[in-house]
This record gives structure tokens, sequence and C-alpha cells, in this order.
């Protein structure tokens, strides 16, 4: 118990209101002791009374209320708001920030979390993108990013991380045993999409999206990712707006898409 209050005094860290008071008490209590052992010892050395002692204990405590509290409030404030610059840059350097979602570090990161069960990886791609920007401009670009980024979040992100993985690809990793339960969710976002034009400058943007997923256990993230990835090729060179699963590419669908897109 001394132990973590002398640390709560000497190595401080302050994450919210309740720890800023903390803090306060800690340090106001201990500059309280200190300077009454000094008191003691003073007396002691001049020999004065138990009464003079309480008289100058007093005075003591006023000063100490009086310059410790304010002196240690100054200093809790100044840990407090450094842990949230701290907090605020690594929610930064894990976001996106065209679509405020979860960018490609903070994916990969959380893949190494799920480590050691069964887990699902998709991909999901606008379609035509360029397209997009090159008849709209990049502004129109970036608000279908926007808009896709949303319609994902609201649909998936109950179930697991949504991150935007760069340009107009976007990743969607969770926890999952069930295939038809990933695949069912792929497709309530991809139809979402799909019958929700962007509305740019008054003019409606049609933005459909493609998907591809794998599902596996205690696998490498790059091996995942790369299934997926081959999943969404399928989904795109099968006619795009459409959601594809990896264990899919050796199916005749899978083959006739292939055949189609070379």
């Amino acid at each position: 118990m001394i132990t973590a209050f002398l640390s709560t005094v000497f190595r401080p860290i302050v994450r919210d209101r309740a720890g800023l008071r903390r803090y306060v008490a800690a340090v106001t209590l201990f500059a309280w002791v200190v300077a009454s052992v000094a008191d003691v010892f003073e007396k002691a050395l001049d020999g004065g009374g138990l009464s003079a002692l309480l008289v100058q204990e007093a005075g003591t405590f006023v000063v100490v209320m009086v310059i410790a509290i304010p002196i240690s409030r100054t200093m809790g404030f100044s840990h407090l708001n450094l842990h949230r610059a701290r907090q605020e840059a690594e929610r930064l350097s894990n976001t996106d920030s065209l679509t405020g979602l979860a960018n490609r570090r903070a994916f990969y990161a959380a893949a190494v979390g799920l480590k050691g069960g069964a887990v699902a990886l998709a991909i999901a791609d606008i379609d035509r993108f360029k397209r997009i920007n090159d008849q709209y401009g990049h502004a129109a670009g970036d608000a279908a990013l926007i808009a896709v980024a949303q319609i994902m979040r609201d649909e998936l992100s109950d179930l697991g991380l949504v991150a935007r993985l760069g340009g107009e690809e976007f990743g969607w990793l969770c926890r999952a045993t069930d295939a038809a339960v990933v695949r069912a969710r792929l497709q309530r976002f991809r139809k979402r999409v799909a019958e929700a034009p962007l509305a740019f400058e008054g003019r409606p943007v049609a933005v459909t999206v493609s998907a591809g997923f794998a599902m596996g256990g205690d696998v490498q993230m790059d091996a995942l990712y790369s299934a997926a990835d081959r999943a969404l090729y399928l989904a795109k060179s099968a006619g795009r707006d459409r959601v594809a699963a990896f264990d899919e590419i050796e199916t005749p669908l899978a083959e006739t898409g292939l055949r189609h897109a070379s």
C-alpha cells in the first residue's frame, strides 16, 4: 500500500479527473506528513512542549493546504494533458483521416490479437473507382469513400473491425465460424451500397462494391489476406457488384470468371 502511495506521488499516471483528484490528495498528504515530521524534530531539538507543537502543526497544515494543492493540481493537469496527447497521437496513428475508420496499421495489429481461433477476413473494393474520379472529380471520389465507409461501419462493425486499407480498398476482420453468416452480412453491405446512389453536387453517382473473403484458424495474416484478395479478384472478374469466397475459387463459377477476365 505504501509502495502504491509513493508511486502515485512520484510516478503518477493521470488518465482522468478521478486520477487527478487522487494525485492531488496524495501529494498534499505527502507534503503534510513531511512537514509534520520536520515540526516534530524541530520541537524535539528545541525542547518545546506539546501545546507549542500543536500550534505549529496547525500553521503547517494551513500552509501545506495553501501551497501544495494548487501546485499539485497544476502538475496533475500537466500529467493529464500529456496522457490525453499520447492517446490522441495513438488514435491518429491508427485512424484513416478521410473516413474515420481504422487504417491498415490498426487492421494488422488487430489481426495479431485474433490469433488462436477461427477468423474471417474480407476485402471490399469500390468498383470502377477511377471512373468516378475521372468523370466527377476527386471530390466525388472522396465522397464515395466516405459514404461506403459509413455503410460498412453501420453494417459490419458490430461483428468486427472495419478499416480502410488504402485507396478504394476496405477490410473487415472478425471472429467467425459460419461462412454463411459472413457472406450474408457482406451481401447486405453490398446491396445497401448499390441501392443508395451517392448524391454529389445534385447529381446521382452510382457506386457499387465487390468483396472477397476467406476464413481460417491459426493461419498467418498474410496468407489469409492473400486468400481474401484472390476471392476479391474472383468477384471482380465475375462481373463486379458481388461477394465471393476463397473456397469458390476451384468451382466452375470461378473458372468461368477467371477465363472471362483473361
